[in-house]
């Protein structure tokens, strides 16, 4: 594992990121504003469920902003892979990077599970509650968790 991140760091992209005086602060922009994205996407999605804006059906919300907060996903793992790619020795043995990875790993296993339940007929709507109030719980972690990464750093 050591070796694989060893060369991850020394890798041609790692190299040019620690040394570009703006692609690295871009990229992380980019990744902060991709997070942004996924957990607002996210929480307004699990609000709508809960019960808030009811003038709005949940079908409409969920149909407009899963692609979004998907997207943007997509984005934020991209983005942080190449961030991570910079120093993955110093991050894997942060405890905050390690809880980020966990939350966010459970945050789209709650995703998951919310979809498929979501499927099914028979399923009433207290389980989804739950996995809504457990979303609004996970993604802001996640966030937060992030936030700590460059600080304990």
């Amino acid at each position: 594992m050591t070796s694989l991140l060893e060369a991850l760091e020394a890798s041609g992209p790692a190299a040019f990121l620690r040394t570009s005086f703006y692609l690295y602060p871009l990229l992380s922009a980019a990744h902060i504003l991709a997070i942004g994205a996924t957990v607002t996407s996210a929480m307004l999605m699990d609000l709508r469920i809960i019960g808030i804006g009811r003038s709005i059906s949940v079908e409409r919300v969920i149909k407009y902003l899963r692609p979004v907060a998907m997207m943007a996903l997509g984005v934020a793992v991209v983005t942080g892979l190449l961030l991570f790619s910079v120093r993955p020795l110093h991050y894997v043995e942060s405890p905050a990077f390690q809880l980020k990875l966990v939350v966010v790993f459970a945050a789209i296993l709650n995703a998951v599970a919310f979809n498929i339940l979501r499927r099914r007929a028979e399923v009433s709507k207290r389980p989804l509650l739950i996995l809504a109030m457990l979303s609004l719980l996970l993604w802001p972690s996640a966030l937060i968790a992030g936030r700590f990464i460059g600080f304990l750093s």
